[in-house]
């Protein structure tokens, strides 16, 4: 104990008693605290003594561990209003997601996006900038909690124990690795389901590709964001330049939370008691126009009531089952592929036939779908379509905001006819009155059997989607990001189709169901075709790893 043994050593000299008085000082020192009889027995010299046992105490108070053993304390369980403010409900829409991925792994809505960068990252940089993300969107924190009875809904809350290194992996690739075997790690990690007592959502950073090249796997569970909501959550950790901005200190960790049986009962009561008092307001509020409007015009409010009524039975209809003759089983496993196209191109032709991108979107599909089963020997006039329509508005955060259309598309290799079909097919759901309610529809979902909803899903043969990117460049840690491909899994759907447009590029990612589609590779053909078709120009074919062919 070299800092009681030195202060002592120099309060010795000071006395005039014998010598002998020595080893008494000594042990008075070594007992500290217990030391407090003796002091009083040496008269006038004890307070001495005790300024110099306090020395030691106060050099070791700066490396007292209190903070760190407090930081690693469960937060009290949420009670009362809290139990609703801090624990975010899912959503209608989110809920039956959650739903049906857990009953049925073909059902696992998971979202990949894979960028492709022109270098190794910086890692320790990349992560701070994922911890900057995730104190940013509370999101990426947080945790489903499930109530003790299947039927509620569950609830998000900040997990309190948020690991960063568990969603951040990095490994290098064999030598001489290639463009498909970058698609296979993507599609076995979007096969495998998540950890379900942490955050959904993980990261994979892949190097050593040709060309000292690297790609970044960011997983995201389908509950927690769409594909425009993903996209905004990658803006968070992208720089506009190599080298980034200052974005000052670090912000504070979302205070986390715990959610039991007894908070989650108390939110769910809490939400229903809200519910009702929302609604009753509503009706008392809409009570006097409505009925103004009945007695103004009561033909027109029927008529309203009708409409209303119909939306609701076209947007809830169950198929009997897929339209394709050839796309009709579904399993756990499907493949990933990709296609590059020259946005600039497909804008310009967009604007000379007066069409939208996504009505040339629907329609190279169209052509590439006839195409593939002529090429099958089974033709087919129409295909049942999945379409997500987005609810967002630009007030609004990244989690999700999207409803699912489904229509029946026509099949055909006349580029005008498909055109004005698709066309008119997506504006007539856009304005279905059903679409406004669709997530209180979704919340009905809960009363029927996830056998039936899984049923239903695997009725349709195509999901198609077009999300808009960032139109120029952006870099991670660094890195500057070259491509950018959405993958998305079928979800019970036969293939998904699904565009992503970045810095003058529209890349489209194909998933296909390994059980519903005898020949991947003729059906990416097929769909090349298709956008040439459309597009009227070559589409990029190959890989981003080497220099691209046109085909």
């Amino acid at each position: 104990m070299p800092d009681s043994s030195e202060p002592s050593s120099k309060a010795s000299p000071k006395p005039s008693e014998p010598a002998a008085k020595k080893p008494a000082k000594k042990a008075a020192a070594r007992k500290s605290a217990v030391a407090v009889p003796v002091a009083k027995s040496a008269g006038k010299k004890a307070p001495a003594k005790k300024t110099t046992a306090k020395k030691p105490a106060a050099k070791k108070t700066p490396a007292k561990k209190t903070p760190a053993k407090k930081s690693t304390k469960q937060p009290a369980p949420l009670r009362g209003k809290q139990a609703v403010t801090d624990a975010k409900r899912l959503s209608g829409w989110d809920f039956a997601t959650w739903r049906m991925a857990t009953d049925d792994p073909v059902m696992r809505s998971t979202i990949i996006g894979l960028l492709v960068l022109d270098s190794s990252p910086d890692w320790e940089r990349m992560k701070q900038r994922y911890d900057r993300a995730t104190r940013l969107a509370p999101v990426l924190r947080s945790r489903v909690v499930e109530g003790p009875i299947g039927l509620q809904s569950p609830r998000i809350v900040v997990d309190p124990n948020f690991d960063l290194s568990f969603h951040m992996r990095r490994f290098s690739m064999p030598k001489g690795s290639t463009w498909a075997d970058v698609l296979e790690d993507a599609r076995r990690q979007s096969m495998a389901d998540f950890d379900r007592d942490r955050p959904l959502w993980r990261v994979t950073l892949l190097e050593g590709l040709p060309g000292g090249k690297a790609a970044l796997i960011l997983k995201l569970h389908h509950a927690i964001a769409d594909g425009q909501g993903a996209v905004q959550l990658g803006l968070a950790l992208l720089d506009f330049t190599p080298e980034g901005v200052d974005l000052g200190p670090m912000p504070d960790a979302p205070e986390a939370a715990v959610l039991d049986t007894t908070g989650f009962l108390e939110a769910v009561i809490r939400n229903n008691v809200g519910w009702v008092a929302r609604t009753a307001q509503d009706v008392i509020n809409g009570l006097g126009p409505l009925t103004m409007a009945a007695v103004k015009n009561p033909g027109e409010l029927i008529g309203r009531v009708r409409e209303t009524a119909g939306s609701v039975a076209r947007f809830t209809r169950i198929p009997f089952g897929p339209m394709s003759p050839i796309m009709q089983q579904r399993s756990i496993n499907y493949h990933f592929d990709t296609i590059d196209m020259d946005f600039s191109l497909y804008k310009a032709e967009a604007k000379r036939r007066g069409r939208s991108v996504n009505d040339l979107f629907l329609a190279a599909i169209s052509i590439g779908m006839n195409r593939y089963h002529e090429r099958m020997g089974r033709p087919v006039d129409e295909l049942r379509m999945n379409m997500p329509i987005s609810l967002r508005t630009s007030g609004e955060d990244a989690s999700n905001a999207v409803t699912i259309a489904r229509f029946e598309i026509p099949v055909s290799n006349v580029i005008d006819d498909v055109l004005d079909a698709a066309a008119e097919t997506v504006r007539s759901w856009r304005a279905e009155p059903a679409l406004k309610l669709a997530d209180n529809l979704a919340e009905l979902s809960r009363f029927l059997p996830p056998e039936l909803l899984s049923a239903a899903a695997q009725t349709s043969d195509l999901t198609a989607s077009n999300v808009p990117g960032p139109p120029i460049p952006v870099w991670l840690a660094g890195a500057k990001v070259e491509r950018m491909y959405p993958l998305v899994g079928t979800i019970g759907a036969a293939i998904n189709i699904t565009m992503l447009t970045y810095n003058g590029i529209a890349s489209v990612g194909v998933s296909t169901d390994d059980a519903a589609v005898d020949d991947r590779d003729e059906l990416v053909r097929s769909l090349r075709h298709g956008f040439r078709e459309v597009i009227g120009s070559p589409v990029l074919a190959g890989n981003p790893l080497t220099i691209r062919k046109r085909t």
